[in-house]
């Protein structure tokens, strides 16, 4: 008369997350039953309530809390956990104790009586995930197979798209300095003619020295000749 399900809890990935599945223990005995829940592994999982009372017609949903694995299994791992749920006859009255404190009298007293279920946990890993998310898969790889073809693009087509209208020249382009200038207003300063000449060093023209130059390098030799020739004239009527 009492009834427990599911027979086997199923978890999805990720394990490594915590997740809650349920357990649904009715009772349909007309009288009031305690139940107590056990596994085979407490370091992972909590239940709560792992200790109570279910009156007459009524039911109690237990959640089972995976607290979640250290690192992801392998797709091929079988889980050996599981779960036992006991249930005893509680025709009378706990008073103030809780379940779990009157649990050894209850045992004492109707072990024979007892309704006990083993609860097995599954991972859906690998080929084990759950229909629905292949069946939401296939839909997907239906609607890519109907949808229109793209129509095809020519290389010519490609080029007109990725190609500049129009190259821009490279005058068109002013400098900061420019900018500025003719935003405030102020006038250009002329280049000085000397300087001018060396900006064209690779023609030869910053090689050229001027007349006037040429005029002053050529004095000192002058006034050697003369010297000299003094010197001679002088030598020669003495």
């Amino acid at each position: 008369m009492i009834d427990i399900k599911p027979s086997v809890l199923e978890y999805k990935p990720p394990l490594t997350a915590q997740a809650t599945e349920y357990v649904t223990v009715t009772n349909n005995s007309d009288q009031a039953v305690a139940f107590k829940v056990k596994t085979t592994a407490p370091k992972f999982y909590c239940v709560r309530p792992n200790a109570a009372l279910v009156q007459p017609g009524e039911q109690v949903q237990v959640q089972v809390i995976l607290l979640g694995l250290a690192e992801e299994p392998a797709a091929d791992f079988k889980c050996r956990d599981k779960f036992l749920v006991i249930t005893l006859p509680a025709p009378y009255d706990l008073g103030s104790l809780s379940v779990t404190e009157a649990w050894p009298q209850l045992e004492a007293e109707f072990k024979e009586n007892a309704v006990s279920k083993k609860i097995k946990v599954k991972y859906l890993l690998g080929d084990e995930a759950p229909a629905q998310e292949s069946n939401a898969a296939a839909a997907t790889a239906e609607t890519v197979e109907d949808a229109p073809a793209k129509p095809q693009v020519s290389e010519k087509d490609i080029d007109d798209v990725v190609k500049p209208e129009k190259q821009p020249l490279a005058t068109e382009t002013l400098s900061e300095a420019t900018k500025k200038d003719m935003t405030s207003g102020s006038k250009e300063t002329p280049v000085d003619e000397g300087k001018q000449d060396g900006l064209d060093s690779t023609s030869g023209v910053a090689g050229m020295v001027s007349p006037a130059k040429q005029e002053t390098a050529l004095n000192p030799g002058m006034i050697l000749l003369v010297a000299l020739i003094a010197l001679v004239l002088g030598w020669m009527y003495y």
